[in-house]
């Protein structure tokens, strides 16, 4: 049995992991709350396997308070959920401890599965999240084959690598058409190359 808390400021969600997790047999809520401030107000014999913990609190950004719930839980593995895939609050959380990291727009069952992954000493990602850490990943990797390319050059890059068009591209990163193109005049003009095609076949590699 997995002793499970919850800490989740919106109380239909609250309500909808409470009734959906204790109704799983491989699980038992030993609490749940809309705020960490009311962590302090448990009973010393309450227990936890793991926290699923909201990113965004009344209290405020919930990573600043993991070393605080790893207190109070030495060995809880915590597992945080988010609006949003934000690849630096995801990174973040992994880096201050955090045991997975999973958007609140998963279903159920791949939320308990991903607690049951994390209680078994593994570090469940919702997909998106893991796309953007791999692509983080490759970026740092192509930034240091390649010093004199610019961040923002290097996302273009990346972005063009996935097949978008240039002016997808612009959209993606808030720009116009014309400064894709220069940006790509002084990618091919660094990497001494003269097409898209090579491009792409460079980027390839990471």
């Amino acid at each position: 049995m997995i002793n499970l808390g919850i800490i989740e400021d919106d109380a239909a969600l609250l309500n909808n992991y409470v009734d959906f997790f204790e109704m799983e047999g491989e699980f038992s809520v030993s609490f749940s709350l809309n705020d960490i401030s009311k962590l302090s107000a448990l009973r010393s014999s309450c227990m936890a396997d793991i926290i699923l913990l909201d990113l965004v609190l009344p209290s405020g950004n919930s990573l600043n308070y993991i070393h605080k719930i790893t207190q109070r839980f030495p060995r809880c593995k915590i597992v945080i959920l988010s609006g949003i895939a934000d690849q630096q609050m995801s990174q973040s959380a992994l880096q201050r401890g955090a045991s997975g990291f999973l958007l609140k727009s998963s279903s159920l069952h791949f939320i308990k599965d991903a607690l049951i992954q994390a209680n078994d000493g593994g570090t469940p990602l919702s997909p998106l999240i893991v796309n953007h850490l791999i692509h983080y990943k490759n970026v740092q990797t192509l930034f240091q084959a390649h010093p004199d390319l610019t961040r923002r050059e290097i996302e273009l890059v990346y972005l063009l690598k996935t097949g978008m068009s240039n002016k997808m591209a612009a959209a993606e990163l808030k720009v116009t058409s014309f400064t894709i193109n220069q940006h790509l005049k002084n990618i091919y003009k660094k990497l001494k190359i003269n097409s898209r095609g090579e491009l792409i076949t460079i980027a390839a590699k990471y």
